[in-house]
């Protein structure tokens, strides 16, 4: 399997719900742990991710701190109008440490995923990474 959700796979941060220049979305897809994106202290809070290509997923993986319940949407058109819900989770509360997270889906096929941190344990929450695993 393959991590179609790097830049270095072509994947880029489209669009972010908040900005912080020192932590812009494009660290979410940079694929080093210590970089993040990190909301601004309201909930919800999006990002979109292009994939290079239509790909076909069944994992996803997130390294995060303080998000309480996260939500991931897919859409199959060239550009990213309609979103499908296909999975929501709620996280366990970190106690202040990064949360690292797998989530087996069921199989997907996307060109876009639209993440939402619906709420967090904390006024801020941030994203490290999120792994798309391509089948």
């Amino acid at each position: 399997m393959s991590d179609v959700g790097l830049a270095s796979a072509g994947a880029e941060i489209i669009f972010t719900s908040c900005n912080d220049e020192n932590h812009p979305g494009s660290n979410v897809v940079d694929g080093n742990d210590r970089t993040f994106w990190v909301t601004t202290g309201l909930f919800p809070q999006q990002f979109i991710i292009q994939l290079k290509d239509e790909s076909t997923f069944s994992k996803l993986k997130t390294v995060t701190t303080n998000v309480r319940k996260i939500s991931f949407e897919k859409c199959n058109e060239m550009s990213p109008t309609s979103f499908e819900k296909f999975y929501e989770v709620e996280l366990a509360s970190p106690g202040g440490r990064i949360q690292q997270e797998s989530h087996s889906v069921k199989e997907q096929k996307a060109r876009f995923v639209r993440v939402t941190l619906i709420s967090g344990w904390d006024d801020f929450a941030s994203v490290h990474r999120l792994g798309i695993e391509a089948n």
